[in-house]
């Protein structure tokens, strides 16, 4: 998640900037997004067995309320070091 956040910092600072955002960098950033841990534990709960549904969902819900927003910046275990 700390490589999507950082993507999604400096797409948000390009932007506030006014600088040219090349498609490269929206790909990247989708990229990312696409690999997060999100995404893969929500793909383990759709993609698994029935038997296996309930400790997937849990461990996805594990990671969505890991993840605070804290003065405005998304904070998550990474951000507690």
């Amino acid at each position: 998640m700390e490589n999507v956040h950082a993507a999604a910092a400096a797409l948000l600072r390009r932007v506030a900037d006014g600088g040219e955002i090349p498609v490269a960098m929206l790909r990247d950033f989708a990229e990312l997004a696409l690999r997060s841990e999100l995404v893969a534990g929500a793909r383990a709960v759709l993609d698994r067995p029935p038997e296996f549904a309930v400790r997937r969902a849990l461990e996805l819900a594990s990671l969505v309320l890991d993840v605070r927003v804290v003065g405005g910046v998304e904070e998550g275990k990474e951000g507690a070091g």
